[in-house]
């Protein structure tokens, strides 16, 4: 026999054999009832991450509360240059809490802080990129202390988030463009009017920054009460959150 001849009949026998193996691959898995097979239960929660999920139920009671979550599933792109790429992003954030309000969607998401790490520096930038994906949504992100015995109790923590709480942007049954340009340019010039608050776009809400808004508001509300002006028209509240 010629060279090709033979090289023709490797080939062959090659291919004869990969769909041997295919066949009898293809028939082992169909074979297969998976009585046999046996599985292990992964942890869900820590110990210290249930805690904090008690301590959230309290806090809002009624209330749903979700523990580690991605942002793909409770956020969704309104508008973006590159509709893929802010999708990417979406999919590579995920919070340790979320609370939905009576409508089923996102008011607050929280993450615990997280010390000592080795690449601090990126963290903390990724942690800054979730803070302005969820701030276009109207959900107020903020750090909480890595433990309960540090927070406030749930009654005085309810008060601060109150305080802090983003409006929510309109449906897409309710929204025109327009409509969201304008109230984006709002918040915009409410920045540019109160930048010398402390509470900046570019910041995350921690407790301190809780505390501090909720001193301000009450000294606030108490100085306009006293002048006879609340001030608040039930609509142009929007607290710039660290």
């Amino acid at each position: 026999m010629d060279v090709v001849t033979i090289a023709l009949l490797g080939a062959a026998a090659v291919v004869l054999l990969a769909l041997g193996i295919w066949a009898v691959r293809r028939t082992k898995r169909r074979d297969s009832s998976g009585r046999e097979d046996r599985y292990s239960p992964e942890r869900v929660l820590t110990p210290e991450q249930a805690h904090m999920l008690d301590y959230l139920q309290d806090t809002f009671p009624g209330q749903i509360v979700l523990p580690n979550m991605s942002l793909k599933d409770m956020l969704t792109v309104r508008r973006a240059k590159d509709r893929e790429r802010a999708e990417e992003r979406l999919a590579d954030q995920k919070v340790d809490f979320v609370v939905c309000g009576p409508d089923g969607r996102p008011s607050f998401a929280f993450d615990v802080e997280q010390h000592h790490l080795s690449d601090a520096k990126a963290k903390a930038h990724k942690v800054k990129i979730k803070n302005r994906i969820l701030k276009t949504a109207g959900v107020r992100f903020v750090l909480l202390k890595n433990g309960i015995h540090r927070m406030p109790s749930p009654a005085e923590f309810r008060t601060q988030l109150n305080l802090a709480e983003l409006p929510k942007p309109k449906s897409k049954e309710e929204r025109r463009e327009s409509a969201l340009q304008q109230l984006e340019s709002q918040f915009s010039g409410f920045d540019q009017q109160h930048g010398n608050t402390g509470f900046r776009e570019s910041e995350i809400m921690g407790m301190s920054g809780l505390m501090d808004l909720n001193r301000n508001g009450r000294r606030g509300f108490d100085d306009s009460r006293a002048n006879g002006n609340s001030g608040f028209d039930g609509s142009s509240l929007d607290v710039r959150g660290r």
